[in-house]
């Protein structure tokens, strides 16, 4: 009886290739997931970033200036930066 068992999980085992066929989709997903967080917080971080250089240039200059050259702003200003991409996740 062990023996029929001990042979009969050895021919229905999943393999290590099986298994790692089964895995894909979810470390796919995983992976899309996490890139997406980082994406998040780059933008999260550059609002940031712009509104405490605002209001130091308010405290600096005044809100007069300040507002003024938000409404008018320098042909040479600061765009946002491009952040990393996502990786394409090839299927086999």
């Amino acid at each position: 009886m062990l023996r029929w068992i001990a042979s009969w999980a050895a021919r229905y085992a999943p393999t290590v290739e099986q298994q790692a066929q089964k895995a894909m989709p979810e470390l796919r997903m995983a992976l899309y997931q996490a890139e997406q967080r980082i994406l998040d917080a780059q933008v999260q971080a550059e609002y940031y970033r712009s509104r405490l250089a605002f209001c130091e240039s308010v405290l600096k200059n005044g809100i007069e200036q300040v507002s003024d050259l938000r409404r008018d702003p320098h042909p040479g200003a600061p765009t946002l930066k491009l952040g990393p991409t996502l990786t394409t996740a090839k299927s086999a």
